[in-house]
């Protein structure tokens, strides 16, 4: 995934967020809308959440362990109940 991130000029991230909003709102399935409408706007919360992480004994340890999230770790994910997160995750 090395070099998949284009940077995009302001006007450009501006185009994107509101093509992506309006196309999220026309169908809210299209989930690469919502993730490019949150990858184009969602830069101060992510870095209000970097923050909480480096300021918490918990977020610094996973920040250095940089853990990765694997198939056998999250299998039992499937036979969960439609309506909890890892239902949806999976």
């Amino acid at each position: 995934m090395e070099g998949a991130h284009v940077p995009l000029k302001g006007w450009q991230q501006a185009a994107v967020a509101l093509g992506s909003a309006l196309g999220a709102l026309m169908d809210p399935r299209r989930a690469d809308l919502i993730a490019a409408l949150g990858e184009t706007t969602g830069k101060p919360a992510f870095q209000r959440v970097l923050q909480r992480m480096k300021n918490s004994s918990e977020g610094k340890e996973v920040l250095l362990e940089r853990p990765h999230v694997v198939s056998a770790q999250v299998s039992h994910a499937w036979d969960l109940p439609e309506s909890t997160f890892g239902s949806a995750y999976v």
